[in-house]
C-alpha cells in the first residue's frame, strides 16, 4: 500500500507555486516538443501545427472548464456565477478538453482552408505526441490527490487519513503506459491516416470507462453519476465508438 503524501504547491521565494499547474504545463510543453520534433519525419509543415495546437490547447482549456460547470455542479455555479472563473479551485473535465481541443482544431483547419486530406494526418501527429504529456498531467492529479476514489486495501491503494482508498490518477497512468510504449515502437510504421488516433479513441474509451467505476461520490466535487455512469463514461463510449470507426476506415481504404 501507498503511504498518504500530498503535494500541492511549493514556493520560488515569495511566490507559492501549484503544483498540478505546473505539471499540466510541462505536459503541454513536452507533447509540444515532440510534435515539432516529429513533424518532418510525417511530412508536415511545423508552423502549422503548431499554430493550430495553440487554438486546441486554448479551446480544450475552455472546454475542459464548460463541461465542469455544465455536468458536475450547474446549480452551484448558476447561484455563484463569478466562481466560473476560480479555475484556481479546481474543477476541469478531461473529456471536456478533448471535445474543445476538437473544436479548436476543425476551426483552425476551416479558418486555414486546409485541405481535408491532411485533417486525419494532423489528428494522427497529436494523437502520437500527446499520450506522454497527459502522463505527466496525471502525475500531477496523482501528487495532489484530486481524484481519489473508493475504499480499497489492494496493494496500489493509497493509505489516506480515512483508510486506504484506490488512487484513480495512479491507475489512469499506468492505464496509459503501454499505449505510449506502442505508440513509439509504432511510430515510423506505415499506417493508415487516422489510425493513431482511432486507435487512441478506441483505446482511452474503453480504459476509461472501466476505471471510472472505482471512482467515488462520497468527497464534496466528487464524481456525479447519470443513471449510474459518471460523465466520462458517456465520453467514452463515444470514443471508442469513433475509434473503431477511424481504425475500420483505414483497413477499408487500404
Amino acid at each position: 500500500m501507498i503511504p498518504w503524501f500530498q503535494f500541492t504547491e511549493f514556493y520560488i521565494g515569495p511566490i507559492p507555486i501549484q503544483v498540478w499547474g505546473t505539471l499540466v504545463a510541462i505536459g503541454i510543453g513536452t507533447s509540444l516538443f515532440f510534435l515539432y520534433k516529429r513533424a518532418p519525419a510525417l511530412g508536415l509543415n511545423r508552423d502549422v501545427l503548431l499554430d493550430q495546437a495553440f487554438w486546441m490547447i486554448l479551446a480544450g482549456l475552455l472546454g475542459a472548464r464548460l463541461f465542469y460547470v455544465l455536468f458536475f455542479n450547474p446549480l452551484f455555479f448558476l447561484a455563484h456565477p463569478i466562481e466560473i472563473f476560480k479555475v484556481w479551485h479546481g474543477g476541469l473535465l478531461s473529456y471536456g478538453g478533448f471535445v474543445g481541443a476538437i473544436v479548436g482544431f476543425f476551426w483552425y483547419a476551416k479558418r486555414k482552408k486546409l485541405d481535408k486530406k491532411w485533417w486525419l494526418k494532423h489528428g494522427d501527429a497529436v494523437a502520437q505526441v500527446s499520450v506522454v504529456g497527459w502522463i505527466i498531467a496525471r502525475i500531477g492529479c496523482f501528487l495532489i490527490h484530486d481524484h481519489l476514489g473508493k475504499p480499497c486495501d489492494c496493494f496500489l491503494a493509497i493509505d489516506t487519513p480515512d483508510g486506504p482508498r484506490l488512487e484513480m490518477a495512479l491507475f489512469e497512468i499506468l492505464t496509459l503506459l503501454p499505449i505510449l510504449v506502442l505508440f513509439y515502437i509504432w511510430r515510423n510504421k506505415k499506417k493508415p491516416d487516422g489510425w493513431f488516433l482511432g486507435v487512441l479513441a478506441a483505446y482511452y474509451g474503453t480504459a476509461r470507462f472501466l476505471l471510472d467505476f472505482g471512482r467515488t461520490t462520497e468527497f464534496v466535487g466528487g464524481d456525479v453519476r447519470y443513471l449510474g455512469l459518471t460523465p466520462a463514461q458517456y465520453f467514452s463510449m463515444v470514443a471508442f465508438v469513433v475509434g473503431v470507426y477511424l481504425i475500420r476506415r483505414g483497413r477499408i481504404e487500404v
